[in-house]
């Protein structure tokens, strides 16, 4: 099959993406940011071993509520403003992210669950790790 990392690797590689479709979008959340993200959620669903397919398809929205709350905390400190302030200012800046990434992070999903059902359909038969053994369908 080739490369598969850990649930927590996978779920790195999303949350990469994620920052990554941020700043290439400058916070503004358009396509920019719904491809990356979708990217990282495809890429993510591919490379995670097959254990951590059901935590890392549903991913998504979390590692960008992670991301959006970050972000949202950056602005204020590069503002000059007290990191957290009172909560309805912090939730002033914060919900127009989680708002704008909505169907994103829905696109996101959508995506990284048709990976995983092309996945499982796939999958059916692999080789045991040692190549001197039969497939696993075989033995």
């Amino acid at each position: 099959m080739g490369v598969q990392l850990p649930t927590l690797a996978a779920l790195a590689v999303l949350a990469v993406f994620a920052q990554a479709g941020i700043w290439v979008d400058g916070g503004d959340l358009g396509w920019p940011f719904g491809l990356w993200l979708v990217a990282g959620a495809v890429v993510a669903s591919a490379l995670v071993r097959r254990v951590g397919l059901w935590t890392v398809a549903p991913a998504p929205p979390l590692v960008f509520v992670v991301a959006a709350v970050g972000n949202a905390a950056w602005q204020r400190q590069s503002h000059r403003r007290a990191l957290w302030g009172s909560s309805k200012e912090f939730a002033a800046d914060a919900v127009p992210w989680l708002v704008n990434g909505f169907p994103w992070m829905a696109a996101a999903v959508v995506a990284a669950l048709v990976v995983v059902v092309v996945r499982i359909v796939t999958g059916g038969k692999r080789k045991c790790r040692s190549s001197s053994t039969a497939t696993a369908v075989d033995a």
